[in-house]
């Protein structure tokens, strides 16, 4: 645990073996943590820093999202293709929802109350798909097939599109978020695997592993705008609202890059 103003280590909390992902549940003051390797989900009060529960879920999870209008957690179980619904007020599971292959992203369509889970299956034989999930009845209203590997989501709240960065194909497929159609499927660069966005111009940032670059891609022509390099294996993307800077965390090079 950080201190976002003074930037030093608070306290250390232990969590569930292989600690992968993580979400905050503002309304409670929550911070959920998805235990890759112990096929649960660790429940930290916000104020004390302590563990308050643990939630089973399913096999490998690896990705979290909050939904604030059902003050529901979402967790992605990597390993048998499931989503485990929370209730964030008791933290007890609600529903488990059957999507594709590997789903290995969420995001929140607030617009449409929607989540969002990317289906990477590798192999031709998988769906390479985006399941679409109602957030009041946590049914599966729409799949929507993207490129080969959709790796990594996020949502454009000014346009109602959501994104989809394919590992396997080098482009970001574009989702309408109110029909759940492809509007258009974008160029990359080599296996884009994360992806941002950029609030204040309306732009979104795709992170190419292989080509140590940045895409920026225009919310409104979803067309690409510009290609920043970066340093070796950007692997992680995230926005600075208040410095209007966007970061990247290049794996291969152990440095961050800042984006203007």
């Amino acid at each position: 645990v950080i201190d976002g103003t003074a930037n030093r280590i608070l306290s250390a909390v232990t969590a569930g073996s292989r600690p992968y992902a993580l979400c905050l549940n503002p309304q409670n003051n929550k911070v959920y943590c998805a235990n890759y390797g112990s096929r649960s989900v660790t429940v930290i009060d916000g104020a004390i820093d302590s563990v308050i529960a643990t939630v089973a879920v399913g096999d490998s999870p690896c990705a979290l999202c909050y939904n604030p209008r059902g003050n529901r957690v979402y967790c992605a179980n990597c390993g048998n293709n499931s989503l485990t619904v929370i209730d964030a007020a008791t933290d007890s599971i609600l529903a488990t929802v059957t999507v594709g292959s590997k789903p290995c992203a969420l995001c929140y369509n607030s617009a449409n109350n929607r989540v969002y889970a990317a289906n990477e299956g590798r192999d031709p034989q998988y769906d390479h798909t985006v399941s679409v999930i109602d957030g009041a009845t946590n049914g599966v209203i729409a799949t929507v097939t993207t490129g080969y590997g959709p790796l990594a989501l996020c949502y454009n709240q000014q346009d109602n599109k959501v994104y989809s960065a394919n590992y396997l194909s080098n482009s970001v497929s574009v989702i309408d978020g109110a029909t759940s159609t492809v509007l258009a499927n974008v160029d990359v660069g080599q296996y884009p695997r994360a992806l941002c966005y950029y609030s204040q111009n309306n732009k979104i940032y795709c992170a190419n592993i292989w080509s140590d670059s940045v895409s920026v891609i225009d919310g409104t022509s979803n067309s690409v705008l510009a290609t920043v390099s970066v340093g070796a294996w950007p692997f992680v993307l995230c926005y600075d609202v208040h410095n209007n800077k966007v970061y990247c965390a290049n794996e291969g090079s152990n440095d961050v890059s800042v984006i203007d």
